[in-house]
């Protein structure tokens, strides 16, 4: 039951990314643009402290369609998070942290299935701060806008965490940043 719900909460933010790609970039719209003395900061700790990470500027929202996790938005810069964090399933405890993301990486075919226009531009498995991080940059449509998307997988402590990096096709170089502060570097 509990891995059927791991996969209910990849297929949940691949649906949001791409079914729910004008409902996000509305919502995005909607925020209020922050004034530099307003910008908040707030710090993530994902994995039980193993992957820490500091947003500036971001406004917190539910995720559409009431999929699991977060959804954090900087209008400024046209870029949307989507962070879902779970416990590894009961049944999935007895493999290594390795081969539970290994059992992951299904989610490139799932945001293929749900967005014929999801293209995997690269794909990794980067070591960040000692644990092994899945790492797919991807392009697409969402709401009629091409968009860049990042995803971050990372298993630690009967932990996981997915996170989605959506931003405009037109700025590689913010998008790459925000990937970046996610990884640390």
């Amino acid at each position: 039951m509990k891995l059927r719900k791991t996969l209910n909460i990849m297929g949940a933010l691949c649906l949001v990314t791409t079914l729910g790609g004008p409902a996000v970039m509305a919502s995005a719209a909607e925020v209020k643009p922050a004034t530099t003395a307003e910008a908040k900061t707030e710090t993530l700790t994902l994995l039980d402290g193993k992957l820490p990470f500091k947003l500036q500027g971001y406004e917190v929202q539910p995720v559409p369609g009431g999929a699991p996790g977060k959804m954090y938005v900087n209008k400024q810069a046209k870029r949307v998070l989507i962070i879902g964090e779970e416990d590894v399933p009961l049944v999935a405890r007895g493999i290594s942290e390795t081969d539970f993301l290994d059992s992951m990486k299904v989610i490139k075919d799932k945001q293929k299935q749900a967005s014929p226009a999801y293209h995997v531009t690269s794909e990794t498995t980067e070591n960040v701060k000692g644990m092994p991080v899945y790492h797919i940059e991807a392009t697409s449509n969402m709401g009629g806008n091409d968009v860049l998307q990042a995803t971050l997988l990372a298993t630690a402590n009967k932990k996981f965490t997915i996170i989605q990096v959506i931003s405009n096709h037109r700025d590689k170089a913010g998008h790459l940043a925000a990937v970046n502060n996610i990884l640390g570097r």
